[in-house]
């Protein structure tokens, strides 16, 4: 159980509220890292350009990125 409660689409400004619709969609639901994120917005900013960061950045073959998104996940255990 988190010491903090991660923010709620209830707790967040629109502008948030619309970064926790677009990882629902893409995720299935908001990941509690989001909402923990969402306390300091400059924070999940960041985060999320560094989790985009290989994606846009054309240095892999696109299935060499999608092997290694397989094996990140793998290793923490999440559905893929």
């Amino acid at each position: 159980m988190p010491r903090i409660d991660p923010l709620t689409e209830a707790d967040v400004s629109p502008e948030i509220r619309e970064l926790f619709a677009q990882s629902a969609r893409r995720m299935g639901a908001v990941p509690g890292s989001t909402g923990l994120q969402a306390y300091c917005p400059p924070i999940l900013e960041a985060s999320r350009a560094l989790g985009a960061a290989p994606g846009i950045s054309n240095t892999l073959p696109a299935l060499i990125r999608s092997l290694v998104c397989l094996r990140a996940a793998q290793m923490v255990g999440c559905l893929f």
